[in-house]
């Protein structure tokens, strides 16, 4: 089954550009294109997509107001940033308001695959480069003392999340089957009380539980 991607930029060409790297996968599909945040809340039932793929700024309403919107109508969408902007005031507010994952524009093709595959599948996607140190600052300038208890080998999870590793990559890493990779992330997720992977990163950044 494929996955059903809406893309939601401003510029057609990029949004040209996106369809052909996204469809070069056979797993997944454009299911339709927006150029702005009030046409794509429109087309959000017509189209069905599994994630949506999505600038920050646009005309007539920008992408992290959209973000918002798109995460009451259904808290469960998965709903990837895409921006050429670092700025660490954009990536905070788009993970705290439910972003499955920032990516910058840059992103390779092979990157932006997996990205949407990871979040297609509920894992959301942390690229490392921008993600995990606007994160780090955030968290260490509104940290608190904690009272979540992780195991040994959740923290160790935890961390190779926050570097950006999939699930596969941590079973490597760690001599584990992937099965028990997601084993312990979905105990860490609990403890935590995260709802996916950026936001266990941020909190456990801001507990303290992860450098």
């Amino acid at each position: 089954m494929s996955i059903r991607i809406l893309i939601v930029d401003d510029h057609a060409v990029l949004r040209d550009g996106l369809r052909a790297m996204l469809e070069t996968s056979a797993d997944i599909r454009v299911a339709g294109e927006a150029s702005d945040g009030l046409e794509a809340i429109e087309m959000l039932e017509s189209v069905d997509p599994d994630v949506v793929l999505m600038d920050v700024r646009m005309p007539n309403q920008d992408g992290l107001a959209t973000l918002r919107l798109m995460r009451d109508r259904d808290a469960t969408l998965p709903v990837l940033i895409l921006s050429m902007y670092d700025d660490p005031a954009y990536v905070e507010e788009a993970i705290a308001s439910g972003a499955s994952g920032y990516l910058l524009k840059t992103i390779t093709k092979d990157e932006l695959i997996r990205a949407v595959r990871a979040a297609g599948a509920g894992q959301g996607y942390l690229q490392a480069e921008i993600t995990r140190p606007v994160l780090s600052r955030f968290t260490r300038a509104h940290a608190t003392d904690s009272d979540v208890a992780l195991s040994p080998r959740e923290t160790e999870v935890l961390q190779h999340i926050a570097d950006g590793l999939a699930n596969k990559q941590i079973a490597v890493e760690l001599g584990i089957s992937e099965t028990t990779v997601k084993t312990h992330i979905a105990s860490l997720f609990e403890k935590l009380g995260a709802s996916h992977r950026a936001h266990a990163v941020a909190l456990a950044l801001r507990h303290r539980l992860i450098d």
